[in-house]
């Protein structure tokens, strides 16, 4: 995995352990920040916001980004239609918005995830990511996904 700035990077897999399943982060708000100084301010504020530990979860480098490329976040028939999809190239919403925090840890940047069950919860986490710099900022719904800040590209940046 790439540079490790904060405990909420998840570690690396040793040599015989397989993955660990990435699922659909339903009920969570999901970010990019994009150094790690930032990343590493944004996990303060977020703990000083009265973010438990368990969480704030932070995702970088090629390793992680990979382990996402893999991986559809479903299972059952939701994943081999989403993989279907994958190989006839067609593309949807939620596809799309993988595909660009993927790209982010590709590129060197840091994918926050942070769990938010309640609307107190998501306004917080949101309130302090966007003081920090995020973008791409999504909340991660049970059957949508809700835009909170836009990617730079689509805001003109």
């Amino acid at each position: 995995m790439g540079k490790d700035t904060t405990d909420h990077t998840p570690s690396e897999a040793g040599g015989d352990q397989p993955p660990e399943r990435i699922r659909y982060p339903e009920n969570h708000i999901v970010a990019i920040i994009n150094t790690d100084t930032e990343a590493a301010r944004t996990v303060k504020a977020l703990r000083a916001g009265g973010f438990l530990d368990s969480e704030v979860h932070v995702a970088a480098g090629q390793a992680e980004a990979d382990a996402l490329h893999a991986q559809t976040g479903r299972g059952g028939l939701a994943d081999l239609a989403i993989r279907f999809a994958e190989f006839l190239g067609v593309s949807d919403d939620e596809m799309e918005t993988k595909a660009l925090y993927e790209q982010a840890m590709r590129d060197g940047r840091f994918v926050f995830v942070i769990d938010a069950p309640t609307e107190d919860r998501r306004n917080q986490a949101a309130k302090i990511l966007r003081e920090h710099g995020a973008h791409t900022v999504n909340y991660m719904g049970r059957l949508a996904r809700t835009e909170i800040v836009p990617p730079p590209s689509e805001r003109g940046v």
